[in-house]
């Protein structure tokens, strides 16, 4: 079985999250700092895949204007609404 090394942290919960983590903890028989760690890594992965899809939907938009004659005034229109 492979050993993570594992860093001491502190966090401060409110105490209806501590309530919550607790009851959770006695529930389900884990630790606290296990629950912890799952709910830090669900929180990752889920900001790992919006960002994933982020660039596919650049990707996906990638040469859609690129047969619109009118393609340069379309961008310049975007341009002007943020410069404003």
């Amino acid at each position: 079985m492979k050993q993570t090394l594992m860093k001491r942290t502190q966090v401060y919960l409110s105490n209806e999250q501590e309530q919550a983590l607790n009851s959770l903890a006695l529930t389900s028989g884990r630790h606290r700092s296990e629950l912890i760690r799952e709910a830090i890594n669900l929180l990752l992965s889920e900001k790992k895949v919006m960002h994933t899809q982020w660039k596919q939907a650049l990707h996906n938009m990638k040469g859609m204007w690129a047969k619109d004659e009118k393609a340069a005034k379309h961008m310049q229109n975007i341009r002007n609404e943020f410069d404003r």
